[in-house]
């Protein structure tokens, strides 16, 4: 213990005699330490740590699987009920949805997301309420009146966390709800939910090819996973022989609920935690050169105490003391860069990652900032023990002499920087990919402008009467007609789904050869069932204008105007890939289109005119094919969270109040949404751009630490060479191959870096493909700029100890030896 302490007072006292060492070893140890601590909170808040529901990994998800093996997100509701009813693999099961709307009751109409549960929604979950109670049967059944269990958010947002909830009710559409409970604050599910109220509450849907809920359930006591889905594919199979061709599914699936959460997201977060790895490798060989360069100074001390008889073990503590003061200094820099980082991170609000907001710098990511600091410090302690060993007998045969640096001392230091520059340049080929990706992701033509429009909602409940369609519509028309009407605004227009920002409605139309071919749903489903006669495609109701508003444009015939009123044959315009996918090598105005399974509405469309194609879901998806029908012909079409187009006549956001205003002088009820065009556009690449800047953050920071370790080995290396560069100048060597000499030290150093670096880039790069967007892992572009930008900081960082060797006064250079 004496000596522990005593070499504990000796490290402190030698680091703190070289502050610039210690400082800078610090510096780089925190940034490498912090940018994987981050990262790693994000892969053990959202992939490592299970949800926060009881006995959580018994929650799956259950999909209908169609031909070719194509899996639905949600399930019709009949099919629901006969998985219910004849699946033994499951405790419980129900469905759920969640719907955008509009309720008051509190100090103001509110926007809220409200999810649909069917009975045994919260007995899946497992949840117990943190105030007042759940669904009695009574309560879930159609008829029923309106009651909410609410989320702990909106109950403390909205309503001020009022402990009676019989003094409080809310008005959601034309109903009023009461309030009977209240869950606890970890229970988010679906996402978002501000309230819950019972799915029964509206009748199912009859047809089993409406996929319209999503479903849940709980694995029973003592069922694997693969039980389950050995039954759910057996279920499947029985409804697909009892209903045929009524029935879409041929199969069925089940999934963790977990894993379905995480989706898509698992790579591109490992990917990133990879490259935050990375990094701290690179920080870890900086400091170890920094490290070389002191035992290297300190080779006489070493060779005095070994030969006063202290052995390997008392040095090795020694060296790991003062890696561990530099370590856990670095550790304590990187934990606080890692609780700003996942601030920074959050602030990026990435709708399509998930449990962003559960992600916290907490005790299991403390542990981890304290075992990766004890690592590094093992690691550094035994590769200076390693060098100090031989630079200590060597240094102990010479001790008379001036110290020199070793050939196997600059050897390591040199295999040392080439490795940092491989890792550099691994990690700044994947920033480049990411690069060019977004790049060409931003050129990519969407179809539509993406600026200077506002986009208003008024969030109203989807309409369970055509009653209730009705007073909708005609909130919407009396919104419309006043809006044309007022100041400042140029043109309105409106459709139901904005592209980019949701997915709207689609499903399977039929080719028609004559006007009353399809009279009833039952001559919809035969021909349906005939080869030949449908297709899929997405089903959009537009208002007269929004073609000539979004400057899509029109390829064929006309577009909509005011000859497609209320009593004529209704008009549909079409996308040119569903005019080619449907009549290949035909005209396609005339012909007749069925797609009333979408909105209940069987009369025809006939189409009148082909508009170009749009990248609707995102820009990486392909042009889908799209029907665009008339707002004003059809049923319901203006009624629910129908979106509100306004082209200003000068500057958008001068209009948002007023507008607000506008819509609550026609319902005081309501509660609009007004947002810009490029708003919407701006998020949609934000998932994309929160990828790119975050890799491109570990690449300069891994380019600016290259060039440091560059610049250090070469300027040691000219101070240890000082006199040999001395007598070449005073026999005659020009600046120009004294500078030649040095920065030749650096290529070198660098070039055997790229070569090693591209060799480990063909490999990593294969993992990024799922994150890159119209170029491959190989792209030559970035495999050649790469290298040379590398190769261009290296000769910039031997550049300047190069100068410095040149302007070596040879007498003083002699003489100081």
């Amino acid at each position: 213990m004496n000596h522990l302490i005593g070499d504990l007072r000796y490290a402190i006292r030698h680091l703190g005699r070289v502050p610039g060492f210690t400082l800078t070893a610090i510096l780089t140890l925190g940034l490498g330490i912090g940018a994987t601590t981050t990262l790693f909170s994000v892969v053990h808040n959202v992939l490592l740590q299970a949800l926060p529901y009881p006995d959580s990994d018994r929650i799956v998800r259950v999909f209908e699987v169609g031909t070719e093996s194509r899996r639905a997100s949600q399930m019709a509701d009949f099919n629901f009920l006969d998985f219910s009813e004849r699946s033994r693999s499951f405790e419980a099961m129900a469905q759920f949805q969640t719907l955008p709307a509009a309720v008051s009751g509190g100090d103001e109409p509110t926007r809220v997301t409200v999810g649909q549960v069917s009975k045994d929604f919260f007995k899946v979950m497992g949840t117990q309420p943190h105030r007042g109670r759940t669904f009695h049967p009574e309560e879930q059944q159609e008829g029923a009146g309106y009651v909410a269990v609410l989320s702990y958010g909106f109950w403390q947002r909205y309503l001020g966390g009022e402990t009676d909830l019989s003094k409080k009710t809310l008005t959601y559409g034309d109903n009023v709800v009461s309030l009977i409970g209240v869950m606890p604050p970890e229970f988010d599910f679906p996402a978002g939910a501000d309230f819950w109220i019972p799915r029964e509450l509206e009748p199912p849907t009859t047809s089993r090819t409406s996929l319209n809920k999503r479903v849940i359930a709980r694995l029973a006591d003592g069922v694997p996973l693969e039980r389950a889905r050995q039954d759910v594919s057996a279920i499947a199979g029985q409804l697909k022989q009892e209903h045929g061709e009524d029935i879409w599914m041929v199969d069925a699936a089940v999934s963790p609920l977990h894993e379905e959460t995480v989706g898509d997201t698992r790579a591109p977060i490992l990917i990133l935690f990879g490259a935050s790895s990375l990094l701290l490798l690179i920080a870890c060989a900086n400091v170890f050169n920094l490290l070389l360069a002191r035992v290297a100074s300190r080779e006489r001390e070493l060779a005095v105490r070994t030969a006063m008889g202290v052995g390997r073990f008392r040095l090795f503590q020694q060296f790991l003391i003062e890696a561990l003061l530099l370590s856990l200094g670095g550790g304590a820099l990187g934990f606080l860069l890692a609780r700003w980082g996942v601030g920074l991170l959050r602030g990026f609000e990435v709708s399509n990652l998930p449990r962003l907001a559960e992600v916290q710098v907490g005790g299991t990511v403390l542990l981890f900032v304290l075992g990766a600091s004890t690592l590094v410090a093992v690691g550094l302690a035994l590769l200076a023990l390693w060098r100090a060993a031989k630079a200590g007998v060597r240094a102990a045969l010479v001790i008379s002499q001036r110290t020199q640096t070793s050939g196997g001392s600059a050897r390591t230091r040199g295999a040392l920087v080439i490795a940092q520059v491989a890792l550099t340049l691994i990690l700044l080929i994947g920033t480049g990919l990411l690069v060019r990706s977004f790049q060409l992701l931003l050129q990519t033509e969407p179809g539509y402008r993406t600026d200077g429009l506002l986009i208003l909602n008024c969030q109203l409940p989807w309409p369970t009467s055509d009653e209730q369609a009705e007073v909708q519509g005609n909130f919407h028309e009396r919104l419309i007609s006043r809006l044309r009407a007022f100041p400042g605004i140029a043109n309105v227009a409106g459709i139901n789904f904005i592209p980019l920002k949701t997915q709207g409605p689609s499903g399977s139309y039929l080719m028609l050869n004559r006007p009353d071919e399809v009279m009833n749903f039952d001559d919809f489903r035969a021909l349906y069932n005939t080869p030949g006669r449908s297709e899929y495609g997405q089903f959009r109701r537009v208002l007269p204008g929004y073609f000539k508003m979004m400057q899509i444009p029109l390829i064929q015939g006309r577009l909509l105007d005011e000859r497609d009123h209320e009593e004529a044959s209704h008009a549909a315009v079409v996308s040119e890939t569903l005019a080619k996918t449907t009549w290949p090598g035909e005209n396609p105005l005339g012909k007749l289109v069925q797609f009333g399974n979408m909105d209940g509405d069987l009369r025809p469309f006939t189409v009148v005119g082909v508009v170009g194609d749009i990248r609707e879901e995102s820009l990486e998806s392909e042009p889908e094919a799209i029907l665009y029908a008339n707002s004003l012909q059809r049923t319901r079409a203006l009624s629910g969270a129908y979106n509100i187009l306004i082209e200003p006549e000068a500057d958008a956001s001068a209009l948002i109040n007023p507008v607000r205003k506008l819509v609550h002088e026609v319902d005081p009820q309501a509660a609009p949404s007004i947002q810009p065009l490029a708003q919407i556009f701006d998020e949609s690449l934000a998932k994309r751009r929160f990828q790119f800047l975050l890799l491109s953050s570990f690449g300069v920071t891994a380019l600016l630490l290259a060039l440091v370790g560059i610049y250090g080995l070469v300027s040691f290396r000219v101070a240890q060479r000082k006199q040999e560069i001395g007598v070449r100048i005073a026999l005659g060597a020009r600046t120009d191959q004294v500078v030649w000499q040095v920065v030749k030290q650096g290529l070198i150093l660098a070039a055997g870096g790229v070569v090693l670096g591209l060799a480990g880039a063909f490999g990593a790069t294969r993992l990024m493909e799922s994150l890159l967007y119209g170029v491959t892992t190989t792209d030559p572009i970035t495999f050649l700029s790469v290298p040379l930008i590398l190769i261009g900081i290296a000769v910039l960082a031997s550049f300047l100890p190069a100068f410095r060797a040149s302007r070596v006064d040879p007498v003083t250079a002699l003489r100081s030896e």
